[in-house]
This record gives structure tokens, C-alpha cells and sequence, in this order.
């Protein structure tokens, strides 16, 4: 399954070939990451951020600052 890692700000998408891939990629980042896509060979795709979260540290997913 090959996965999209969207990041905040302009710049490229990067592309994973499997879980364990962007399971090392998304502990190795310090990118701000705002999406997670899971892409089908049909080219269509799912976030699936949320499943992912727990994997992110908070200073790296897109509003998860604090305020106040």
C-alpha cells in the first residue's frame, strides 16, 4: 500500500511504499504534517491522519499548537 504524506506550507508530497516505511518516516520528520493519505491503485485516497496520530509527536501535525 503506498501511502501521501501532505506537509504544511508549499512543497512536495512525499511517497511511502508500505506501513513500516512511514512508520520510520513520520518518527524521523520535523516537518508540520497536515495529512496522511492512503492512495488505492485506482489513484483515489483516505486520510488516515487520525490513525497515524498517535505515532506523530504534537509540534509536528498541523493545529496542535497550544494558544494562551
Amino acid at each position: 500500500m503506498q501511502y501521501r504524506i501532505e506537509y504544511a506550507g508549499k512543497g512536495p508530497y512525499d511517497f511511502v511504499n508500505g506501513r513500516s516505511e512511514l512508520l520510520r518516516r513520520l518518527q524521523g520528520t520535523s516537518r508540520k504534517i497536515i495529512d496522511i493519505r492512503k492512495v488505492y491503485k485506482s489513484g483515489s485516497t483516505d486520510s488516515v491522519l487520525d490513525r497515524y496520530m498517535c505515532y506523530l509527536e504534537q509540534k509536528n501535525v498541523e493545529g496542535s499548537e497550544q494558544h494562551g
